[in-house]
């Protein structure tokens, strides 16, 4: 425990004393909730948040000590039942004597022998007031045998019993748990010492190995209250010490760094004692819709989003310390614990560095201070030997030491950008330097701006991460397409990434695609000219420095454009492909897009989202390869749509004629945006149905990933409205929408839906989706259900309603995109202000962005023509007046 102080505090009221009278609930719950107000005016008020803990801790005490003396005291002799022996014990965090508002109340009722049968009620009776009263309660009723049994079979049970205090009853039983639980015969410290990093590492693990989520647990996630705890329980273990002072004598911390650990745990604590104070129910977790009353409750100011923003910032920079720190001390446990008997193993690397147990380590603790560009060359030297591990625990205190010493930007020196460029071109750059280097602060030690997005969050459902851990996932993804799991994962992007002459490029690009974000203006422009700036800084040949700037600027460039633009026009494809200019930059960008986005949230990538790539890679690669100008025409691709179609159709017994019947009745823009195989999907199952019965069709792994469902149908208002909403009432989302009228009225439509994880619809939902899908298509009217699906987090975010009219290549139809809060049923509302306004919907990209959604729709008037500037005011006004009227984001 690094914070066990004195109680200094006066708490204007004890608990009640009981008689032999029926104990009043609602009295003692009234008393507890008096309590937590003052505990909460208390905090207002900036009292030390140990003092609150402590107060509560000690008046739980007095608490239990009456309930106790009320439940089990016989009235006479005063004895414990039959003069056994019985001891009420805190154990866990409360044995710590640290009780948040909603912290479990760990109790542990230890006998010297079984209790006979008649006295358990009493137990059973004084543990229900507890919960009737409202606490959390976590109890075990043991005998010390039992107790001492299951601590040496259970890590949890030995932890907890390591922290026990004694509320009320016999002090010798405890005394005789401590005295064994602490001998060396149960978990000697050694073997506790490694059963706890693995649980550790466990426990990290379940968090993504990030302590910079943007909705953490701060109990739980990497650089919490519960690393600290494990520093603490590690040493309790070895030393028999309580407090990381305790452990100074030991070298293991300096007076620095334990004033720092004491300072991220009141931090910490005081974040725990807000959380508790706005949730009801026992929780650790940062949600986003519990962070700006939090931040608010600690006292940060500003507009907006703006405290949530700087309460983050400092969480961050508090964990990120506390990582370290864990880090390093465990490292020196382990050298004293599993290495006290055992002669280190030493080898000179040169003669500023050696390797320590495989760790690499400084000669001089001055080395860094007196040449800070012996910082770069640590790395480097890393790199170069292979068989070393890590970092020493004394070279990561002198790192951190030179972190606050050393003023200057280690890029202005010459040996350091030299040793940089050698570090970013070696192959295991990302893993062994640069990661660390991030993790230590080196890098924003090096990188101009970096220190500015390090724990930069962002306030949206969209990224899970903060800038610079964003960052890092986009080195490891690119990493990854090295690795056997990487290349099964993104085939396409793993082949292209080993064909690349200079990989490094992509290294450089990715450290600065997000470093102007924080900034005011285009973070995509900003980091641009931060690169440009970096490149002439390092002397990289222009031609290197003009792709990773061009890499930079236009890093979003092919995800906007493969989901939210309609990349089955041949149009949008030269578009796209004259910004790109060549094969070499289409690579590199491909590679960093498929890097970005995995890194972006874990829930992103998707078939869906490969498959669209994928397709507009291959796309925009064969216009290049045929010469920008002398890109295939719409009607060189109908034609050979139609003969790809016409062979995969010899397949099948239908004969030909009967096909060139019915595609007759098709629009020249069906065989364009159509691809052969799903032509001859459409055809053969047509001509096997009746034409004037609609027909709905669902393939689970069509050639696009997603599932797709096709709809033949008359065509008629409301369509695309009533489709969707069905769509929306199975809970699944529409990624794409293709609207084909042929030229007798028949809709040709095609909806990609997924489930809300990402995979294709559910085999077992497949049969109910058709048949709803088909009831719809048989009703004569439409009448909107609403979608009780409401997603509690939306109401914390405001997306003001945007349509935008967007200049295209082809001037045949309106491009319109709608910017707009995420609603269950949005795309329901939609379609019916189409209708309302008799316009006819071509194609639809829907595309969810976190919180907001950004949508792609192409739109002729009922005539076919684009639409007028005044039908645009008038359907932009209508859209926005509908939308912003919907009741919380329910549809």
């Amino acid at each position: 425990m690094i914070l066990t102080p004195t109680l200094t505090i006066t708490v204007p009221f004890s608990p009640l004393h009981f008689s032999d009278q029926q104990i009043n609930v609602a009295t003692i719950r009234q008393q507890l909730a008096d309590f937590g107000c003052w505990s909460l005016e208390q905090f207002k008020q900036e009292i030390a948040v140990e003092q609150l803990v402590l107060a509560r801790s000690h008046y739980m005490d007095q608490l239990l000590q009456r309930l106790w003396q009320y439940y089990l005291f016989e009235p006479q002799t005063g004895f414990i039942f039959n003069r056994h022996r019985l001891a009420l014990i805190a154990v866990g965090g409360y044995g710590r004597q640290e009780l948040h508002p909603l912290s479990d109340i760990d109790l542990l009722i230890l006998t010297d022998k079984p209790l006979p049968s008649e006295q358990q009620p009493k137990i059973e009776a004084l543990i229900q007031l507890l919960w009737d009263l409202g606490l959390n309660v976590g109890h075990s009723v043991r005998t010390l045998k039992t107790c001492i049994a299951e601590a040496k079979n259970d890590l949890t049970v030995m932890t907890n019993l390591m922290e026990s205090r004694l509320i009320v009853g016999n002090p010798q039983l405890l005394s005789d748990l401590q005295q064994t639980i602490f001998s060396k015969t149960i978990w000697p410290s050694s073997l506790f010492y490694q059963a706890k990093v693995e649980e550790q590492q466990t426990r990290h693990q379940q968090y993504q190995s990030s302590s910079y989520k943007l909705e953490p647990d701060i109990k739980n996630s990497p650089g919490g209250l519960r690393d600290i705890q494990t520093i603490n329980w590690i040493g309790i273990r070895h030393f028999g010490r309580c407090s990381a002072k305790d452990l100074s004598p030991f070298q293991f911390l300096t007076d620095e760094e334990i004033d720092e650990l004491r300072t991220c745990q009141r931090f910490l604590w005081r974040i725990r004692f807000a959380l508790h104070c706005v949730v009801k129910r026992y929780d650790n977790r940062l949600l986003f819709d519990r962070q700006l009353a939090i931040a608010h409750l600690l006292g940060y100011q500003g507009q907006g989003n703006v405290p949530v923003e700087h309460m983050m910032h400092d969480y961050y920079r508090v964990v990120h310390a506390v990582t370290e720190l864990n880090q390093m001390l465990l490292q020196l446990f382990s050298e004293s614990m599993l290495t006290q008997h055992q002669t280190q193993q030493v080898y000179a690397i040169d003669t500023h560095f050696v390797v320590r147990d495989g760790l690499i380590d400084i000669t001089n603790n001055q080395l860094f201070i007196h040449d800070s560009s012996m910082i770069m060359q640590l790395f480097y030297t890393l790199l170069t030997q292979p068989k070393v591990r890590g970092i020493y625990s004394n070279t990561i205190r002198q790192l951190r030491h030179a972190r606050r010493h050393v003023t200057s930007l280690l890029c202005e020196d010459p040996k350091s950008r030299a040793h940089f460029l050698a570090i970013i071109k070696h192959p295991e750059a990302v893993i062994k330097a640069l990661i660390p280097m991030h993790q230590l602060g080196i890098l924003a030690m090096y990188i101009p701006g970096w220190k500015q997005i390090v724990g930069l969050m962002q306030f949206d459902l969209f990224h899970t991460y903060t800038v610079d851990e964003h960052t890092m996932r986009v080195l490891l993804e690119l990493y990854s397409f090295t690795t056997i799991e990487g290349q099964q994962r993104h085939p396409n992007s793993s082949r292209l990434y080993q064909q690349l002459s200079k990989p490094y490029l992509l290294i450089i690009a990715a450290l600065f695609h997000d470093i102007g974000k924080g900034l005011n203006g285009d973070h995509s422009i900003l980091g641009a000219h931060a690169l440009q700036q970096f490149c002439q800084l390092h002397d990289l040949p222009q031609q290197d420095s003009e792709l990773a700037v061009w890499l930079v600027r236009q890093h979003l460039l092919m995800s906007v454009t493969a989901q939210g633009r309609d990349i089955q026009d041949p149009a949008v494809i030269q578009a796209f492909a004259q910004q790109v200019q060549s094969q070499q930059r289409l690579q590199f960008l491909l590679c960093l897009t498929v890097a970005d986005v995995c890194a972006t949230n874990e829930t992103l990538w998707n078939s869906w989202k490969q498959s669209l790539l994928r397709t507009l890679y291959i796309a925009t690669d064969n216009v290049l390869m045929s010469d920008l100008q002398h890109a295939p025409r719409p009607w060189s691709i109908v034609k050979q749509h139609k003969k790809q179609a016409k062979r995969l159709l010899s397949q099948y017994p239908i004969p030909y004629e009967q096909a060139k019947s019915l595609w007759r009745r098709y629009s020249f823009d069906y065989f364009l945006r159509y691809s052969p195989e799903q032509i001859a999907w459409h055809t053969v199952n047509l001509l096997n149905h009746d034409l004037q019965k609609p027909l709905v069709l669902l393939r689970p792994k069509p050639e696009h990933g997603g599932t797709e469902l096709f709809i033949y149908s008359p065509d008629k208002p409301f369509l695309f409205a009533s489709v969707s909403h069905q769509i929306g009432y199975f809970n699944l989302n529409i990624h794409d929408a293709l609207i084909i009228t042929t030229k007798d009225d028949y809709a040709l439509d095609t909806f990609i839906v997924l489930e809300p994880n990402g995979h294709s619809v559910s085999p077992d939902r497949q049969p109910a989706l058709i048949q709803q899908v088909e009831k719809v298509l048989l009703q004569t009217g439409f009448k909107r259900q609403r979608i009780y699906r409401p997603n509690t987090k939306l109401r914390h975010f405001a997306v003001p309603t945007q349509v935008n009219f967007l200049a295209m290549q082809r001037y045949d139809k309106t491009h319109m995109q709608l910017i707009t809060l995420d609603r269950p049923g949005l795309l329901a509302y939609v379609g019916e202000v189409f209708t309302q306004l008799q316009l006819s919907l071509h194609s639809a990209k829907i595309v969810t962005i976190g919180e907001h959604v950004e949508d792609l729709f192409i739109l002729t008037d009922k005539e076919g023509y684009p639409l007028t500037d005044t039908m645009c005011t008038t359907l932009r006004q209508l859209l926005i007046d509908v939308i912003d009227s919907l009741d919380g984001g329910r549809g």
